[in-house]
């Protein structure tokens, strides 16, 4: 069943389903009066779970075009800040080398300073990759 609307400051109001004594108001049967009241098609986008991203997000809205009023997906892309975060290795890597270092004992401290080495060689490349903003 076909939905009909009026997008008004981007906000959707859908047909009432019964006006002035007409019930089914808001059916396909009723098209042309929905049309003349300056109702519009509405069409959703199908499937929105294929609206994803690591290194951003989607909203949707709702724009008017002469025969319908349409959902789209647009799109924001997190911040340097966001994207620099989620890139970071877990800190409790940098806590577990320190520890082994720390130990006394010779094969987890170099375990350790291999770890560690590994955390620092991480942070730095996540450093190049997003730098911060001038």
């Amino acid at each position: 069943m076909n939905k009909y609307a009026k997008l008004v400051n981007g906000v959707l109001f859908y047909a009432p389903s019964g006006m002035n004594n007409i019930l089914g108001y808001n059916l396909d049967s009723n098209r042309e009066r929905l049309l003349a009241d300056g109702y519009k098609l509405v069409r959703t986008l199908p499937n929105k779970d294929r609206f994803v991203d690591c290194e951003g997000y989607y909203s949707f809205e709702y724009t008017e075009t002469e025969t319908a009023v349409e959902e789209r997906a647009v799109y924001h892309p997190y911040g340097y800040e966001r994207l620099r975060q989620k890139a970071y290795p877990d800190p409790a890597m940098l806590y577990d080398a320190l520890v082994k270092i720390n130990s006394g004992n010779d094969t987890l401290a170099a375990e350790g300073k291999e770890q560690l080495s590994a955390y620092v060689q991480t942070c730095l490349r996540v450093k190049a990759e997003y730098p911060k903003p001038a």
